[in-house]
């Protein structure tokens, strides 16, 4: 453990990113007190490679005091959204279209801000959402938006399972039958296919969403495939303990694979003089 957070701290000796302030693709992170830091390597691993200045906006997951201010050091542009905040523009949104069991099950779930508020409070075209647990070793071509946009959602693909109930239930019940193995870890996402009048009549049937963990994920599978959904190529990893390949562009360690996003991803980018690009970019 100490030898954990003696890797996960190294980032904090590492100079801010200035991001821009506006523009059609943002970016967008929900965190809390025990993944702050971890949030830090994902950003600055994928605004390094990714080479973009995308808005970047933070939104409170149980942040401690004092945290907050921390991640604008790092990101001294960046928006810190708020719980206060999102509370009340995501419920005034989510009424104006009269989506009262949307507003309910947010109340529940703190995961499903990753859904309702990430799209209920852009008015971009894209937003690329990164969860903590992931880090960049590569550029994430098909997460940056060029000439030719792409007009389908794209997400990692997962490694199992993982929806809040059968295809079968899903599609009997919701009328869509959504792509397998949809995880919403990391994604590129058109704000205006997240339909929340769809959703709100899913939820009718609260038994196909009683498992808390997947839920967000299992209506993000739904809503993207009625729009128009693409699984990223396993270049872009789920998983974790096989090693770095030289054509990795990124590793998400979700769940029982966490312990290698510090002894497997944080120590490659250690080992490939990440930190070291970083610190000399100050002086550059």
């Amino acid at each position: 453990m100490l030898r954990r957070r003696m890797i996960q701290r190294l980032i904090l000796k590492t100079p801010p990113i200035r991001t821009a302030v506006g523009g059609a693709v943002e970016v967008r992170a929900l965190t809390w007190r025990r993944d702050w830091q971890n949030l830090l390597w994902s950003l600055k691993s994928f605004y390094h490679f990714a080479g973009v200045d995308f808005p970047l906006f933070i939104h409170d997951g149980g942040l401690a005091p004092g945290q907050a201010e921390r991640l604008l050091e790092h990101f001294p542009t960046a928006r810190i959204v708020s719980t206060a905040e999102a509370d009340e523009q995501v419920t005034a949104r989510l009424r104006s279209v009269k989506a009262e069991r949307c507003i309910d099950w947010r109340a529940r779930n703190p995961v499903t801000r990753k859904l309702f508020d990430f799209y209920a409070m852009s008015d971009a075209d894209y937003v690329v959402s990164i969860d903590s647990d992931i880090v960049f070793f590569g550029r994430p071509d098909l997460l940056i938006p060029g000439d030719a946009p792409p007009l389908r959602n794209r997400y990692n693909k997962d490694q199992a399972y993982y929806y809040s109930a059968p295809l079968d239930a899903l599609e009997a019940s919701c009328g869509v039958r959504p792509v397998p193995l949809i995880n919403s870890g990391l994604s590129l996402i058109r704000p205006r296919t997240i339909d929340f009048q769809s959703i709100e009549r899913w939820l009718e049937n609260e038994s196909l969403f009683a498992d808390g963990w997947c839920f967000e994920q299992t209506l993000h599978a739904l809503c993207s495939t009625k729009a128009g959904v693409e699984l990223l190529p396993d270049t872009y990893v789920v998983g974790g303990g096989g090693g770095i390949t030289p054509d990795m562009v990124c590793t998400h360690y979700p769940g029982e694979f966490r312990h290698f996003l510090y002894e497997e991803g944080m120590r490659h980018l250690i080992d490939t003089g990440f930190l070291r690009v970083l610190r000399n970019a100050r002086s550059a």
